[in-house]
């Protein structure tokens, strides 16, 4: 355990690198051994595209086909080597205005609210907002009702899912771009398709109804500063859609979607880890780096939220936070 969160101090640079290098290790394997059978490689993005072909419907690769995975020894290499490139003047700092790290199986406990700075504060939460967008757009639309692509719909800022006036795709299909590359269009076809202020009111709605009482929206998408909650309240979000509705935590762990001519590739840095179980990452100007995180942690694979807010890094706040915990 000590060792696996070694590797956190390192930060994403330095682990995609081992993981290129570890990459050209096992394709040289392979080819002096061809039965020992297939060596898992995690993919990274733009990173892997150089080395193989980009998979298009986020499953794995076995042999020829899709599978990947880490021997113990091949993972134990793997953190060996990004411990050595490690900067020796970690000082720990976390920079973000206001996180948390809450341990879910101990939720009502004292050890619940594991690590802590201002996790009542409120402030902007910008992209984690479609964590509620997609379980408010769950319960009001079917999912089969067809979302037409408007023109006044591609205006929004930042077309990340590449959709095209014109185009109308399946409700529960918009989950898929909204989550996973935190589509902004996606979002306001949900909403103008259910009547854009009925779908904000429920929105609002929805977070009172499970308690999360310091939480507002203005819009579906998180564009907005008005877009509000605090630490606290994003750790009981993510903790109600993982035991109420699983399926949107599952979308936000998934690399690559295809559908039709649209393949949406999930950026997130942490989906090569074994232990991270989803989440959502937020930026805009008002809010700074934003994001929820899920990780198992220990033996006994207890369920961990990280929440930072107004971060300068929020993946090495993250990781930096992973550490804590971890010892």
């Amino acid at each position: 355990m000590n060792r696996f969160f070694l590797v956190v101090f390192g930060g994403s640079a330095v682990v995609a690198a081992s993981l290129l290098v570890s990459y050209g290790a096992g394709m040289a394997w392979t080819a002096i051994s061809p039965r020992l059978g297939s060596i898992k490689l995690p993919v990274l993005g733009a990173m892997a595209d150089a080395v193989m072909p980009k998979p298009t419907d986020g499953t794995s690769i076995n042999g020829l086909t899709r599978k990947v995975t880490w021997s113990a020894s091949q993972e134990e290499d793997l953190i060996d080597a990004a411990v050595m490139s490690l900067p020796a003047s970690d000082d720990g700092k976390i920079t973000a205005a206001s996180y948390l790290v809450k341990d879910l199986s101990q939720l009502g406990t004292v050890s619940g609210s594991t690590l802590s700075r201002d996790p009542d504060r409120v402030m902007p939460i910008a992209s984690i907002t479609k964590l509620v967008t997609a379980a408010v757009a769950k319960q009001l639309i079917p999912v089969d009702d067809k979302v037409s692509i408007t023109a006044a719909i591609t205006a929004t800022y930042g077309n990340t899912a590449g959709f095209r006036g014109g185009e109308s795709f399946r409700a529960g299909d918009l989950l898929y771009p909204l989550l996973m590359v935190s589509s902004n269009d996606a979002a306001e076809a949900l909403a103008q398709h259910y009547g854009r202020s009925k779908f904000i009111a429920a929105m609002n709605g929805f977070v009172q109804s499970i308690g999360a009482y310091r939480t507002y929206f203005a819009d579906p998408s998180g564009l907005s500063p008005d877009n509000v909650s605090t630490a606290d309240d994003i750790a009981l979000i993510i903790e109600w859609l993982r035991q109420n509705d699983p399926d949107i935590i599952s979308i936000t762990q998934l690399k690559s979607k295809t559908m039709r001519d649209h393949t949406w590739t999930n950026p997130t840095h942490f989906l090569s880890w074994s232990n991270y179980a989803g989440g959502k990452n937020g930026y805009t100007p008002e809010a700074d780096r934003t994001g929820v995180s899920l990780f198992t942690l220990g033996r006994s694979k207890d369920m961990y939220a990280v929440v930072v807010l107004g971060s300068e890094s929020r993946d090495t706040d993250e990781i930096k936070l992973l550490r804590k915990v971890a010892y």
